[in-house]
């Protein structure tokens, strides 16, 4: 690990999960066009599924559990894990977290 690498995830520990996730939620949605409650709401069009997607997969990627992301996104940890396997299809593997 880097003395960089070590820092950030200092960063991210101080931060605590709730604000961390709900960064990466905002950074998704202005990349992706749509906004953080859309993210974090229960409607289920297909490019807003991509987007909530793809902050699962982020989140996880920062280490953040399956339960951690399912709070702040008002889902249940299997939905995430199925949020993880679509996008982990999506980039062209077949097994997620």
């Amino acid at each position: 690990m880097t003395p960089e690498d070590a820092a950030r995830a200092a960063e991210i520990r101080a931060r605590g999960y709730p604000a961390r996730i709900t960064e990466i939620i905002a950074e998704v949605a202005e990349a992706t066009g749509w906004e953080p409650q859309e993210i974090t709401g229960a409607r289920v069009f297909p490019g807003l599924v991509q987007a909530r997607d793809l902050a699962c997969f982020i989140a996880r990627r920062e280490g953040f559990s399956l339960t951690q992301i399912g709070n702040v996104l008002r889902r249940d940890h299997s939905s995430i894990k199925t949020a993880l396997q679509r996008e982990q299809r999506r980039r062209g593997g077949s097994n997620a977290q």
